[in-house]
């Protein structure tokens, strides 16, 4: 388990589970910190991952490049993103359309959707 104040991560049943803090405004160098660490974490393994977003306020262009980038998705097969905002969900969604990730990435309203998606993901 990894924790600072920008995220939460932890690996259950081989899944990366991951919790933004509330209120966080991520920049660039939180998202390199949080990418450093999720490799940390993973230790060289390649692993699905759900996302709880609730706690992000705002995300800069660059630190949405950075985490749709390789570098960014290093040690990721896909990634459900759990929303409880339905405006949230839209605009997550939009993004992902825009930044055409190089992995599965899906939004969900509940964990249970996200964790059924990712258990049919390779």
């Amino acid at each position: 388990m990894f924790e600072n104040e920008h995220i939460k991560m932890e690996i259950i049943d081989g899944i990366v589970h991951a919790s933004y803090k509330k209120g966080l405004k991520l920049t660039l160098a939180d998202a390199r910190k949080i990418v450093d660490e999720r490799t940390r974490l993973l230790g060289g393994k390649s692993l699905n991952a759900i996302i709880f977003d609730g706690g992000v306020v705002s995300m800069d262009k660059p630190a949405r490049d950075f985490l749709s980038s390789d570098a960014g998705i290093a040690g990721l097969k896909s990634v459900a993103i759990i929303e409880n905002s339905f405006f949230s969900k839209m605009l997550i969604n939009f993004f992902l359309k825009l930044t055409n990730p190089k992995i599965k990435v899906k939004a969900f309203g509940n964990q249970e959707d996200a964790l059924k998606w990712l258990k049919t993901q390779p």
